[in-house]
């Protein structure tokens, strides 16, 4: 076969044209970057339109902070194409028809809240990771980007001043996955009781305290970042009228800009606890109608969106609504006809002597906050608070009214005065409480759920940001992602021996301070306890009889009777929690060692094992106290004068309280604030001359108890650790 020489030249420039072809696509292929080799950059994707909204805004800037904290090897950029993982955010704008009045109950006026339902889907292509968010609002891009970092990344911003930041050094998630979250309710926030002196008290009423903005700031990301949206706190008697109100302004306005509806919580005329008040009730003169129109006049310099009213002279005390049916008429009428906003009608779980239990507002727009204690449900059987057996009149309460009107529930997440972080007490039934109550609530379609919080310290955090992440439905690839009372806890490590600990922890607790009523003799008595009657009005969970007439009155058998079950209960509890405490601490010890749980996470499971450990000291120096207590009786019967029976006991107990002392100290040494501002002595703004945490740093209930035996007076004076003038409060009868 011949080949002619100009096809041999045609044959050998293809030949070499595809060589080179192909070296030059190889060469290409090596040098092209490997995006799994190269530097980590992560880029978040926002319009110009989302980032002029002030929510998305404010989100999208602090999560961009956080990312950079976490990922400290990568870049972290806005809307930059060549990246190995882009965070998509939808283009979406506010809902500005919202603060149109509707025909529907709610949403209503501009308490109404913006769909924040989210959804993220991630897939990869062309060798990038591609998460994209899915949400109608800017609310929803927020709560979106910090559900990410919180439920998907390893972020847990479980307190106001702490949070855990975890350090990647890769993308951590799978290239396919989706994650989606809804809220369980339309409402979502916390009511700071500031009428006791938590942590934020005086920041919220007081401009001038230092730092008093930047610390409630600090509180309202927190709230943004844990998907909340509602914020209120009671105002207080001694408010600086003419500083005040720039200072609730720059707070609402801050507030909003995060997408947080705020109110405020005051009283018609109540006299208790130094509550501010919108008439003086022993001074007609000017009219009740003009005092009000004034005092709302003054309040709503600040823009809020609902304001809460509270028609009780005080607890126990007469309500106010039957004897001012028009004044508070007239203060309904003008929160939303005259200031746009929302009025909710603040309930007590003391019930109404007459008529329907549970008192409603007067005007069918105005909403309803339905109203909890302590550690118990709204359906348990057995709550023995405030003189009543349980609190189903309430979850009555919730079904009618959610049905006509806005309907909030309202639980404690901690009760103080003499009830749990004050003596100390840790309780994790209350994480079973609220997170039993959540599953009720939101079944029956109830509007808003708007936590009522009395301190963080004490691993009381762990009960308000379980309820804020509960107070959502998460869902993982579509399926519900489950959770329990100790759900958020379990995040903290995943060990399931701890877990299981922790569990055993709950389950002894609901068994003996529930169930077996032993929280009548944890708990510290209340002044009114010890008052002669008709003054002595129950209020938390105490025992049948008065210690005084077990001391002098009661027969042997009657003695015996009230205490010998309790006391023996005390000390069951006492052994099965220190065994339980004492595996705790070895597991965490042998935890942190090995270095499966960080410094943070040994810091914090340290802290459940320590109010635990004291919580079961508790116990035993209960028992000892009423063991002596018995002693002294024995002695009185007989004659003896040397208290041979009773003065072991207590010697027994006062060593019992210098154990729980050390505790006490090392827990002050991680509390978030201050020791002066939160477990000191103080000026206040409440009608307490003390932070909240003071009686706990020197165990003031326990000493009392031994002391009150030894001196055998169980009287309200004794002891006192009350400004009776200042809680009681009657010159603002007649003055302000």
């Amino acid at each position: 076969m011949s080949i002619s020489v100009s096809s041999f030249i045609r044959f050998y420039a293809v030949t070499r044209f595809t060589r080179l072809l192909i070296l030059t696509v190889m060469a290409f292929a090596l040098a092209a970057p490997d995006s799994s080799a190269l530097p980590l950059a992560i880029s978040i994707d926002a319009s110009k339109n989302l980032r002029s909204n002030p929510a998305a805004s404010q989100a999208i800037n602090d999560v961009d902070g956080l990312l950079h904290r976490s990922f400290p090897g990568a870049v972290i950029s806005r809307n930059a194409r060549n990246c190995r993982v882009r965070i998509v955010l939808p283009d979406v704008t506010a809902n500005r028809d919202l603060c149109v009045p509707g025909p529907s109950v709610r949403p209503y006026l501009c308490t109404a809240v913006p769909d924040a339902s989210y959804r993220w889907r991630s897939h990869k292509r062309g060798g990038i990771i591609l998460l994209r968010l899915a949400a109608v609002s800017p609310e929803g891009v927020a709560a979106g980007l910090y559900g990410l970092l919180q439920e998907k990344l390893g972020f847990r911003f479980y307190h106001p001043r702490e949070s855990i930041i975890p350090t990647h050094n890769n993308w951590p998630l799978p290239e396919r996955f989706s994650f989606a979250a809804s809220p369980r309710f339309e409402k979502r926030g916390f009511h700071l009781h500031t009428q006791h002196p938590i942590e934020l008290t005086e920041q919220l009423c007081n401009p001038l305290h230092p730092n008093a903005f930047e610390d409630v700031k600090a509180y309202l990301d927190w709230l943004a970042r844990n998907g909340q949206n509602t914020f209120q706190f009671f105002l207080l008697r001694e408010v600086d009228r003419t500083t005040w109100p720039a200072h609730a302004r720059r707070i609402v306005e801050y507030a909003h800009r995060r997408g947080i509806r705020c109110g405020i919580e005051v009283s018609l005329s109540m006299i208790q606890q130094q509550a501010f008040q919108l008439i003086t009730l022993l001074r007609p003169y000017p009219s009740y109608q003009r005092q009000v129109d004034q005092t709302l006049a003054w309040l709503f310099q600040a823009p809020w969106d609902y304001l809460s009213l509270d028609v009780t002279l005080g607890e126990h005390l007469p309500f106010l609504d039957r004897l001012l049916p028009d004044v508070q008429m007239h203060i309904e009428q003008q929160v939303e006809k005259r200031y746009g906003a929302r009025l909710m009608y603040a309930t007590h779980v003391i019930c109404s002597t007459s008529g329907e239990k549970v008192r409603r507002p007067k005007l069918p727009n105005s909403g309803i906050m339905i109203h909890t204690v302590m550690c118990y449900s709204a359906s348990e059987p057995k709550a023995p608070v405030y003189g009543n057996q349980n609190q189903r009149f309430m979850l009555e309460a919730a079904i009618a009214e959610s049905k006509k009107r806005e309907t909030w529930y309202w639980p404690e997440s901690s009760y103080w005065v003499g009830f749990d972080s004050s003596v100390p007490l840790l309780l994790l039934p209350y994480l079973d409480a609220r997170w039993s109550d959540i599953e009720t609530m939101s079944h029956l379609g109830v509007s808003g759920h708007l936590t009522f919080s009395s301190g963080w310290e004490w691993g009381y955090w762990l009960t308000d940001w379980s309820i804020a992440r509960w107070s959502w439905q998460l869902q993982d690839n579509g399926n519900v992602r489950p959770t329990s009372p100790l759900s958020r806890l379990a995040e903290l490590n995943s060990d399931r021996e701890l877990q299981r600990l922790m569990g055993e922890a709950l389950k002894v607790q609901n068994r003996y301070l529930k169930e077996k009523e032993l929280l009548r003799f944890m708990a510290a008595l209340t002044p009114f306890s010890e008052l002669p009657s008709p003054f002595n009005k129950p209020f938390q969970p105490e025992p049948k009889f008065r210690y005084g007439w077990l001391l002098n009155d009661a027969t042997a058998a009657e003695a015996a009777n009230v205490l010998t079950q309790p006391i023996a209960d005390l000390e069951t509890y006492a052994l099965r929690m220190g065994e339980v405490v004492d595996l705790l601490e070895s597991r965490i010890e042998r935890l942190s060692a090995a270095g499966h749980i960080g410094g943070t996470e040994t810091k914090l499971l340290s802290e459940f094992e320590r109010g635990l450990r004291v919580t079961a000291l508790r116990a035993s120096h209960r028992a000892l106290t009423l063991r002596a207590l018995l002693a002294k009786r024995e002695e009185h019967a007989h004659k003896r004068n040397n208290s041979h029976g009773s003065s072991p006991l207590l010697t027994r107990a006062r060593l019992v309280r210098q154990q729980a002392q050390m505790l006490v100290q090392r827990q002050e040494a991680i509390y978030r604030y201050p020791l002066d501002q939160v477990a000191r002595r103080r000026t206040s703004m409440t009608a307490y001359p003390f932070g909240y945490l003071y009686p706990a740093s020197r165990l003031f209930f326990w000493e009392r108890e031994e002391e009150q035996v030894a001196h055998e007076r169980f009287d309200a004076l004794f002891m006192n650790l009350w400004d009776v003038r200042r809680t009681l409060g009657l010159g603002s009868l007649f003055f302000r």
